[in-house]
């Protein structure tokens, strides 16, 4: 699940230069600021695109794209007509040329038009596509989880070293100054020595049903949703995952889906191998009032809400709270990470979200997984890491 905010415009140049996307005359972020003679001048060759799975989450980045400069959406694959159909319109109203549409990505890898590859397919079928993606020679932008196994990362990651393309995994934080400049406070000390995380997730905007309740294509909730929250620790503990525990229910909303099989809550601890603490409490069964979620860190001085950018200090530091990134609130991270990966693929250079931090994040979701399965304390050898 993607966290939803609105993109402003006005500063777009500070936002760029935030996640280091303006270059003169090179490819995105340098190309928007350029007159129109200069932009002609400096004009890159398009980046020709084919779309795997236009549903929400691949709409949402299709139109991203067709709205991107210097990009030709070639070719679009599902397997239902009435998304091939939207995604066309979508295509043509943004006023590029229609694509040619196919219902197996196989198809769509085999087009000669195709460079680039956006998938966004339900969680199960992502390790075998990115694997085919890559197998193909194309450049990936993937989206998480990377897979639902140890081994399907190990896939992925063996094609990619053997194709030597770019692949950018769908961790939109890392291309967010809201983020970024924050993460490198903590990293610098801000807070002290790292000692504990706070992760909450309280969805009362659900049960989402469908392939998403279903464990054996989702993950289940604590790979599908919190994904992004164990990046975002990952980057700032900069440690991997050591043990968990955790015990929940997945006995809920089964009139909303006969085999509904995820869990509705669950709550748990995870050990970093630098010894930070992280509790985690995840649910789909609160009221309205509780609907929330964050991502939190607390040092020996202080601590950060990720979400907001604001830090907070210990009484005995006499510090008032504020907030770090100092740019409009109001952006789009998903366009930043689209303009990131856009750079990466130009300038053939290290996406902001990489094949390490994907395995990283999905081994702390399997092992909280493992542990609530379990109800008992369970360590990355206990799902074969």
């Amino acid at each position: 699940m993607e966290m939803k905010s609105n993109h402003d415009t006005v500063d777009r140049r500070q936002m760029l230069q935030a996640t280091g996307c303006v270059a003169a005359g090179c490819g995105v972020g340098g190309t928007v600021l350029l007159g129109s003679e200069a932009w002609a001048a400096h004009e890159p060759a398009p980046v020709r695109l084919g779309f795997i799975g236009v549903g929400s989450r691949g709409s949402t980045l299709l139109r991203l794209l067709a709205q991107q400069a210097g990009t030709e959406i070639v070719a679009v694959c599902d397997n239902e007509a009435e998304k091939l159909e939207r995604a066309k319109k979508i295509i043509t109203d943004a006023g590029k040329p229609a694509p040619v549409v196919f219902a197996e990505w196989k198809q769509l890898l085999d087009h000669a038009g195709v460079d680039v590859v956006v998938s966004a397919l339900p969680v199960d079928l992502h390790a075998s596509c990115y694997v085919d993606v890559l197998n193909a020679g194309k450049d990936l932008y993937a989206e998480k989880p990377l897979g639902l196994t140890v081994a399907e990362c190990d896939a992925v990651e063996q094609a990619a070293k053997q194709s030597g393309r770019i692949v950018q995994v769908g961790f939109q934080r890392r291309a967010d100054p809201r983020f970024i400049q924050p993460m490198k406070l903590v990293h610098d000390g801000e807070i002290g020595a790292l000692l504990e995380g706070r992760v909450l997730w309280s969805n009362s905007w659900g049960p989402l049903t469908g392939w998403f309740g279903q464990r054996r294509r989702s993950g289940d909730w604590m790979v599908e949703q919190a994904v992004h929250n164990w990046d975002v620790l990952n980057w700032a503990t900069g440690s991997l995952p050591k043990r968990a525990v955790g015990f929940g229910r997945n006995d809920l909303f089964r009139e909303h889906q006969a085999d509904r099989d995820v869990h509705d809550y669950y709550s748990g601890v995870l050990e970093y191998e630098n010894g930070v603490i992280v509790n985690i409490v995840h649910s789909w069964v609160p009221p309205t009032k509780f609907n929330e979620e964050y991502t939190r860190l607390i040092g020996t001085t202080g601590g950060i809400d990720f979400n907001s950018g604001t830090f907070s200090y210990r009484p005995d530091q006499n510090r008032p709270d504020r907030v770090a990134f100092e740019g409009p609130a109001n952006v789009d991270n998903n366009v930043l990470a689209i303009e990131s990966f856009l750079k990466a693929v130009r300038d053939r250079s290290q996406p902001v979200a990489t094949l390490a931090h994907a395995r990283a994040a999905l081994l702390a979701c399997l092992l909280m997984r493992e542990a609530v399965d379990r109800g008992t304390a369970v360590t990355l050898k206990d799902i074969g890491a």
